[in-house]
């Protein structure tokens, strides 16, 4: 086909694009701002039908395709090196280099994978100069499709001859060169499309991600268990300890002195799939996204994804087993996947399934050779950190203080240990929905959760616990929650839900609940320290910068 060139008395041949062409001319010594405004005459030209790019009949591969059914061949028993089947690849161009006068070497990536093309004025019948104008137009970036024959240069490297000029599928009209790789964070933080398209580690954490998910799902889906989605936006935030993103509705009817009714955005989905378990649902689970109105750090941001399971009539110690038995699957789904062996590898101790475990108050009390305080209250642990030496947390609940015991004397012994450690029967003031009963050390009695956290290398991935399925107890422990949240303006404990109350008298079996952040376990199966490297767009404070 041919067309007039704006602003030259000629008509000159040019490159193809689908079924159009492109002026030689305008190909000749083009950089990526001057391309740009030459697209941005005819734009409808540089941007063709898929189907108008596909003229020619070819067997469609995408690259891994083509590399899984080529890599093997002997290409010397064809004439020429040349396979007898022509075949289409299609990808972005990753780099682009002229050899003479009429030879191009351009990689093309897609799903990860790599394929080399090779185009010459010989392969495609075309005079040198013609040759030029077809393909000078092309830069790294560009999306393109290749028709030709599969092949291996004199180096063996699999490639596709090209059998007729390559086609412009859509334009990369940044106006610099695409850099070969971008290690300024400042930049990776306001630029992920760039990140994503030159860093190839970046792509894989996000990957790696997806496969931990899919292995998760399909862990659970394997034992039978039923997934399930249920409320983001809702009256409170239901199950968990944090303060929770406050929202409104124009779909519902205002209050009688006109003010909105409050939503709050999920902090858990936890008090949801419980309600599930009582409808009858005996095994059920969710992925998915949850909102905390909290910091952002390494390893927190406001918007998280987790997955929680909850399966009835089953104890702690089928949780534990449960939890050794997925961290398994998972790391022997990364592995054959080989997406980062780098980084599985370093985490066999993962696939062990006999990880240690250490009691809440028997080991705290053995670190530190101080009996623990007789009596948990508020003012029994102050005076507990005062005489072991210990930094008070700015809420002095005691949830809040335990908690800080545990992060000063239990968390660091997963440094300590190749596996990952259990820390459980926490006291039952740290876990309002777990059940629990009396247990006592040494001359001492305490209320104690059956529950526990998994922590590696100084990091949470799991929290456990066998529910608490009495409505007088549940009722009891939100009359607490609610005094300590009250009496120590605590914005992060348990928001009371009596309606669950309500539901729980039709009768809640005794079940097992387990829930973690999918993000950490992201983190941790792709080598990440921070968690916005495990986020598509990363962190919240990233997000609002792109």
């Amino acid at each position: 086909m041919w067309r007039r060139v704006a602003g030259r008395g000629r008509v000159q041949r040019g490159l193809r694009c689908g079924r159009r062409c492109y002026s030689s001319g305008d190909a000749e010594a083009v950089n990526y701002a001057h391309r740009k405004e030459i697209i941005s005459r005819t734009p409808a030209s540089y941007y063709p039908s898929l189907d108008s790019v596909r003229d020619r009949e070819a067997t469609t591969l995408r690259v891994p395709q083509f590399r899984a059914r080529f890599e093997r061949v002997d290409f010397t028993q064809y004439e020429s090196k040349r396979y007898p089947e022509v075949c289409r690849v299609e990808g972005r161009i990753s780099s682009i280099r002229k050899a003479g006068k009429g030879m191009y070497f351009i990689d093309v990536a897609q799903d990860f994978a790599r394929v080399q093309l090779v185009a010459s004025n010989k392969l495609t019948g075309v005079s040198v100069g013609e040759f030029n104008s077809q393909h000078a137009f092309l830069r790294k970036g560009d999306l393109v499709s290749c028709v030709g024959f599969p092949s291996v240069t004199n180096v063996g490297e699999l490639s596709v001859k090209a059998c007729e000029p390559i086609r412009l599928a859509s334009p990369c009209l940044n106006s610099t060169t695409l850099p070969e790789k971008i290690v300024d964070s400042k930049i990776i933080k306001k630029e992920r499309v760039l990140n994503y398209l030159v860093n190839r580690d970046s792509r894989k954490k996000i990957v790696v991600k997806a496969m931990v998910v899919q292995a998760i799902r399909q862990f659970l889906t394997e034992r039978e268990f039923i997934e399930v989605q249920t409320p983001i936006i809702a009256g409170d935030g239901t199950g968990a300890n944090a303060e929770p993103f406050v929202t409104a509705s124009k779909a519902l009817p205002s209050n009688p002195d006109g003010s909105s009714q409050p939503l709050q955005l999920r902090v858990a989905p936890e008090l949801w799939l419980k309600k599930l378990v009582i409808s009858g649902f005996d095994k059920v689970f969710e992925i998915g996204p949850n909102f905390r109105n909290e910091g952002v750090d390494s390893t927190h941001n406001p918007e998280f994804t987790s997955c929680e399971f909850y399966q009835s009539f089953t104890n702690l110690s089928q949780l534990m087993t449960m939890t050794e038995e997925l961290l398994a699957y998972i790391h022997s789904t990364l592995r054959h996947k080989n997406i980062m062996p780098e980084v599985i590898d370093k985490l066999e101790p993962l696939a062990s399934r006999s990880f240690p475990k250490y009691e809440f108050i028997p080991t705290i009390e053995k670190i530190t050779g101080l009996a623990f305080p007789s009596a948990i209250t508020s003012e029994s642990l102050v005076a507990y950190h005062t005489s072991l030496g210990v930094s008070l947390p700015a809420t002095k609940s005691p949830a809040s203080l335990l908690d800080n015991l545990a992060a000063t004397y239990l968390e660091p012994l997963s440094h300590e240990s190749q596996a990952p450690i259990f820390i459980f029967n926490h006291p039952a003031a740290m876990s309002p929905l777990a059940k629990s009963k009396n247990i006592t050390y040494g001359e001492n009695t305490y209320d104690i959760s059956a529950r526990f956290e998994l922590f590696y290398k100084g990091k949470e991935y799991v929290n456990s616990y066998e529910e608490e399925n009495s409505p007088y107890e549940q009722a009891s422990k939100f009359q607490l929650q609610q005094l300590s949240k009250n009496n120590f303006e605590d914005n992060e404990s348990v928001i009371p839900d009596w309606k669950y109350v309500k539901q729980m008298e039709y009768g809640l079996p005794p079940t097992g609940g387990w829930g973690c952040g999918i993000d950490r376990l992201a983190m941790l199966f792709s080598g990440s320290d921070r968690i916005e490297d495990v986020l598509a767009f990363g962190n919240l404070r990233d997000v609002i910068r792109q």
